[in-house]
């Protein structure tokens, strides 16, 4: 074993143990994040035509042909939401504090005088979650909802140098996610006059499955200021099954207990997104870059399905369908960011992303409340030998949004629903290099 390949052993278990204890993030750009390693969250996630670092290869693999040598990078970003719910029956409620790990490891690899490169990334990728504790149902109760949704993905990935300016790259994401959700799970309504508009409490344990993706990726230096990058991924290929529901019934007559059900969730998937960026280096110590990228949702995320089949109690209903009506829009994200090297050691970033919120005011549950927009970010990087330290702290503005639907089969929550929705992201990142 050589001196690189033990140096990368302990970050890559560390890496390991970091996503299988992970979290859901409430994710910043729709499901995903504005950014992945502290570098690029110091500049807002502006990143389609620098894409000169390890992690890069999740933003455009065709940037890892510009590194020679073997790199390895690792990164710990951990994400704090602050939540807000009000409808009719409740005033401000705060959601539960929660605090969401998201682990980040890459390794690129690519002979002296050779055109190919490639790496290996594993990436916690995005997600949701939100947990709001004593509500008032309307059904009399005081009761709670729960979501959770993680995703993370292994991405092997491949790069060719076409010429010393020119260069494209392919990632396969090869990733797993899991769902669950908690909507008034202790509360169950008989309605008498018309069982039809009964309620029973329903909770949904980790469905979940594989989900993949390919991305696609060309990047062009015109000049030795200019540089231009465009990506392309496909919507992801999801698989939410071999989870567990238990269904409140216990105010059924004939019922009168919690029914334990197999679950499965269909309709919710991973946006296909496009994008293209230009970075400009008006000096050597000075980088400006600029992103947009188009995230399609309105033909990933329509209407969930979540069916519970093979009850455990003789007599339940044999299956059980809820939906969940979403209709997310497709999402513009333009990010716009700079760094600045103030010493051959000290590194200053700076920036803003803006994301349309994807969410329709009419459908907006406190379950799945990805709204925030703007985002600000500064962070630095410090080089020591062939070491690079970064950092970067990012500040999602809140954002509020109100459902005045007064359908209850699609808003529940009643006309007059509020979600206030902030967050704050902190990032470390450490990363080396060696010759071969």
């Amino acid at each position: 074993m050589n001196r690189f390949t033990q140096h990368l052993l302990i970050p890559l278990i560390a890496a390991v143990l970091l996503g299988v204890f992970a979290g859901p993030a409430c994710a910043t750009n729709g499901m995903f994040l504005t950014s992945y390693g502290a570098e690029t969250g110091g500049r807002g996630g502006a990143n389609l035509a620098v894409a000169d670092r390890t992690l890069a290869l999740n933003f455009n693999p065709a940037g890892i042909a510009q590194l020679q040598g073997q790199h390895c990078s690792l990164n710990l970003a951990v994400l704090a939401p602050q939540l807000k719910f009000e409808n009719g029956l409740n005033g401000e409620t705060d959601a539960k504090d929660r605090y969401f790990p998201l682990p980040a490891f890459a390794f690129v690899r690519s002979r002296p005088g050779s055109r190919w490169s490639w790496g290996l990334g594993f990436l916690a990728q995005g997600g949701m979650g939100a947990t709001f504790q004593n509500l008032n149902t309307p059904f009399g109760t005081r009761d709670e909802t729960y979501s959770e949704v993680r995703f993370g993905t292994l991405t092997p990935t491949v790069a060719y140098a076409i010429n010393p300016d020119m260069a494209i790259g392919a990632s396969f994401n090869l990733g797993y996610a899991d769902a669950s959700f908690r909507f008034f799970p202790h509360t169950s309504y008989f309605n008498t006059q018309d069982p039809a508009n009964s309620f029973f409490g329903a909770a949904m344990n980790k469905a979940g499955g594989l989900q993949t993706s390919e991305r696609v990726g060309w990047w062009w230096r015109a000049n030795q200021k200019l540089s231009f990058g465009a990506i392309y991924q496909t919507e992801t290929k999801s698989k939410f099954d071999s989870g567990d529901m238990n269904i409140n019934f216990a105010a059924h007559p004939q019922l009168g207990r919690k029914v334990h059900y197999d679950a499965t969730m269909d309709g919710f998937t991973f946006a296909a997104q496009a994008g293209a960026g230009m970075a400009y280096r008006p000096t050597p110590d000075w980088v400006l870059a600029f992103d947009v990228k188009r995230y399609f949702w309105d033909h990933a995320i329509n209407t969930v399905t979540v069916k519970g089949t093979n009850p455990d109690v003789q007599g339940a209903p044999a299956e059980v369908v809820l939906p969940f009506v979403f209709n997310w829009k497709d999402q513009w994200v333009y990010a716009l960011g700079a760094d600045w090297r103030l010493t051959q050691a000290l590194t200053l970033r700076a920036g803003y992303n803006y994301g349309e919120n994807p969410v329709p005011s009419v459908t907006l549950t406190p379950l799945f409340p990805a709204t925030t927009e703007q985002h600000l970010s500064v962070g630095a990087g410090w080089l020591r030998g062939n070491t690079t330290w970064d950092f970067a702290l990012e500040r999602a503005f809140s954002k509020s949004v109100t459902n005045d639907n007064p359908d209850p089969r699609i808003n529940p929550f009643g006309p007059g629903a509020r979600v206030d929705h902030a967050q704050w992201t902190v990032s470390f990142g450490v990363s080396w290099a060696t010759d071969l």
